[in-house]
């Protein structure tokens, strides 16, 4: 199977400065043993071929050893060097699982490369593997690689963005390290969502993304030019929205622009605004870079790491996504777990990643965050700011439903 151009772009990006994979930990009961868990692995390694291969040349080629994928440990304290170990994709799969045992339950981490699946083609993988584990008959998923929406029209840049690259996230130092560390936290989800239909005009999406672009305005706020900041979306652009397996997501930039002192209904407004802008104008059309493909890799990674270092790009200031539980054959081995946290990648020009899910009514937040970048209380602060929004937005979406 070759590589498409993201596939081939993010595998010759990812270095241990830059890890370019992702993660899903999921709280599970204690009725799924790890006997059924691996034997799940094993079936969807086999329903999805990719993750049961390794990078040759610019082709993935089956595996014909499956060690190490799939470990159990007690230790909890063994999750963050599980993380922190990269991926080899010239010798080894392109994903990775840890199972914690615990008392009552156990945590399933599953680690994916981001040259081999998106964030919803490693929720159908575990959603297979769980319904697998569970006995039940699993849903009959495409296999073969996403086919991508085409365009005629393809802006480089949103109407809506700065003369100059966003603003990066204030730090204490630019020293940086080949670690991950992350804060998790949860809030009630279902009120706001609803409230967020009753309004209308905007989705509850549009409104955690404004939530978010108000704390990273807040953190800046005693750097010069510190409110031009903007956020990464990622954006499914399958021409089936839940079929294929691989990378059917690309980005596209989002800017408060807006009055501060607007209200959270202007802001999300803004928000659904711009997206629909960068939807309709083709920001997130991906080029078919063929010479790319036909350069050394060691070259390729040389002049796209040369091109994103440039001050012109905008990689934006953090990365931000939210996904609701996915309903039906395609995630419905996920509805068992209790909570579903979802770690971000890190690339060197954007130094956070908010990654959300929402599941049974509860949303969790989670940040990536470079540990020598951000201490702990950094961290608890930036959660801190996020939690003020929300309240501050449920209460006058409240008023505002209510007048």
């Amino acid at each position: 199977m070759k590589l498409s151009t993201l596939d081939y772009v993010f595998s010759i990006l990812s270095d241990r400065k830059t890890q370019l994979d992702f993660a899903f930990i999921l709280h599970l009961p204690d009725s799924l043993t790890a006997g059924a868990l691996e034997h799940g692995a094993l079936s969807a390694r086999e329903k999805f071929p990719i993750t049961n291969s390794f990078l040759y040349g610019r082709q993935w080629k089956p595996l014909k050893t499956i060690d190490h994928l799939f470990a159990v440990t007690s230790d909890a304290a063994a999750v963050e060097s599980f993380m922190d170990k990269p991926f080899d994709l010239r010798v080894e799969a392109p994903y990775r699982q840890l199972l914690v045992q615990r008392t009552n339950g156990s945590t399933l981490v599953t680690r994916f490369h981001h040259a081999a699946a998106d964030g919803l083609s490693a929720a159908m993988w575990i959603s297979h593997q769980l319904q697998v584990a569970l006995g039940e008959e699993p849903a009959a998923l495409c296999s073969a690689a996403p086919t991508l929406k085409r365009t005629s029209t393809a802006v480089w840049r949103s109407r809506f963005a700065y003369s100059k690259p966003s603003t990066p996230l204030q730090t204490s130092t630019n020293k940086t390290s080949n670690r991950r560390r992350w804060k998790s936290f949860t809030f009630e989800g279902a009120i706001l969502k609803q409230l967020c239909r009753r309004i209308g005009g905007f989705t509850y999406n549009d409104l955690l993304a404004a939530c978010a672009l108000e704390v990273l305005i807040n953190w800046n706020a005693s750097a010069k030019n510190g409110s031009q900041v903007g956020l990464w979306l990622p954006m499914n652009i399958r021409s089936e929205s839940s079929s294929g397996f691989g990378n059917g997501t690309s980005r596209i930039r989002i800017y408060p622009r807006y009055d501060h002192r607007s209200s959270f209904v202007e802001k999300a407004l803004e928000v659904r605004k711009q997206v629909k802008w960068c939807t309709e104008n083709g920001e997130w059309v991906v080029p078919e870079v063929e010479t790319i493909k036909r350069l050394p890799a060691w070259i390729s990674a040389s002049l796209l790491n040369t091109y994103l270092s440039t001050p012109i790009v905008d990689m934006g200031t953090a990365v931000f996504s939210h996904g609701e539980s996915l309903a039906g054959g395609v995630g419905k081995g996920l509805q068992i777990a209790e909570r579903i946290e979802c770690v971000g990648l890190l690339q060197k020009r954007q130094r956070l990643a908010i990654n959300g899910t929402t599941h049974r009514n509860e949303t969790c937040l989670t940040f990536t965050y470079d540990p020598d970048l951000f201490c702990n209380d950094a961290i608890t602060s930036l959660r801190d700011l996020y939690l003020e929004q929300i309240k501050l937005a449920h209460l006058e979406l409240s008023k505002c439903v209510a007048a």
